[in-house]
């Protein structure tokens, strides 16, 4: 009788565990955008997708002219990425028509201010081209940017220019 009690007994609390569990834990969203200033000019406006940390290195191919493909197509862009470092990454749609050749530099800042203050990982004026497919060549061009492994501080300034 005694070890049936105490079986009732770890059951409930188990259920009352689950249960304030649930109503007093709240979740919290935490992004590393906050903060963040933009500066796009050109012919494109990135989509910024956020700030992570890099799980897997690469090598870098951020010199290579790329050009759109079709809707759903695509097509990436990065600087060497090194595991454990901070990523930024930006995403460029292709326009319809356009059949130009876009000469495009990124630059990333951290520091005081809308116009920055340190250099992430040397990346002052990052150049890279992009080419419109023309037609219906409106696929997407995705760049991860390595910031390097050093603490971040607000405000990031991420600047972006196309021509």
């Amino acid at each position: 009788m005694p070890a049936l009690a105490l079986v009732v007994v770890a059951i409930a609390g188990m259920i009352m565990g689950v249960i304030a569990a649930s109503t007093i834990v709240t979740n919290n969203s935490f992004t590393g955008e906050v903060g963040t200033y933009h500066n796009n000019t050109g012919t494109y406006s990135p989509a910024d997708n956020g700030l992570f940390v890099v799980s897997n290195p690469f090598s870098s191919n951020i010199t290579t002219s790329v050009t759109f493909g079709a809707s759903g197509t695509n097509k990436v862009l990065m600087n060497t990425l090194v595991a454990g470092d901070w990523c930024e990454k930006l995403t460029f749609t292709g326009v319809g028509g356009d059949g130009a050749t876009h000469n495009g530099h990124v630059t990333v800042q951290n520091g005081t201010g809308p116009t920055g203050g340190t250099f992430l990982n040397s990346l002052n004026a990052q150049a890279f081209t992009l080419v419109g497919g023309g037609g219906s060549a409106t696929g997407t061009v995705t760049m991860y940017l390595d910031l390097g492994s050093g603490t971040i501080g607000n405000p990031i300034t991420v600047y972006v220019t196309t021509s």
